[in-house]
């Protein structure tokens, strides 16, 4: 484990990410660790980042400041959510490129309660935040971060049943 991965954990654990994110975006401080270390960090701990900002819109503008931009061209992309988010019209970050890797997390981590669904994209650059990382292509999730305020056409491919806690 690097330091800066060890210094982005800490963040996590003292559940400061939304005073370090509203500090970047203000121009008061820098990101606290090269943008492949955050990148990194993104793809383990996304979701806890996620949930200590507590903003999807601030996080997005974050995410836009902090992660390799994505240039190339449209791509299909899915996502395994949760259904009560999804009916909310409320999608995650995180999208593949591979339908298995969304059915995996439809079935399992975003089931959780309600049930999960598979929904898919094709979705043009400005849509995509980043693309995968060295990181989340070793792990053969092959994550885009995506904004999700800029997707448009998304399609429900699949439900599952919800599952507990």
């Amino acid at each position: 484990m690097t330091d800066a991965l060890a210094r982005l954990r800490k963040i996590t654990s003292t559940g400061t990410w939304r005073g370090i994110v509203e500090s970047v975006l203000s121009n008061e401080s820098e990101l606290p660790s090269s943008q492949e270390d955050f990148g990194t960090y993104w793809i383990e701990g996304g979701h806890r980042i996620r949930e200590q900002v507590s903003d999807d819109r601030m996080l997005s503008r974050f995410l836009r400041a902090s992660l390799s931009a994505y240039a190339n061209g449209p791509v299909t992309l899915f996502r395994g959510e949760n259904q009560d988010r999804f009916s909310a019209g409320s999608v995650g970050f995180a999208w593949t490129s591979d339908s298995s890797v969304a059915t995996m997390f439809a079935r399992g981590l975003n089931a959780i309660g309600s049930g999960g669904v598979l929904i898919s994209a094709t979705l043009d650059a400005p849509a995509i935040i980043s693309g995968p990382n060295a990181h989340s292509l070793y792990l053969g999730e092959h994550q885009y971060t995506v904004d999700p305020f800029a997707i448009s056409g998304v399609h429900l491919l699949s439900t599952f049943s919800g599952t507990a806690a």
